[in-house]
């Protein structure tokens, strides 16, 4: 779901993680996805 742009409050509903800090403990970014991100905020 991460990978497909789910926001992640949605996924930790879905899930039942109380804690949102748990939940991003399963989460991996790829080279992709950090590449995206830099390139939204300017930082090439």
């Amino acid at each position: 779901m991460h990978n497909a742009g789910i926001p992640l409050r949605h996924i930790q509903e879905i899930s039942g993680h109380t804690d949102l800090g748990t939940l991003q403990r399963y989460l991996e970014v790829s080279p992709e996805q950090r590449k995206k991100a830099v390139s939204v905020i300017g930082w090439d």
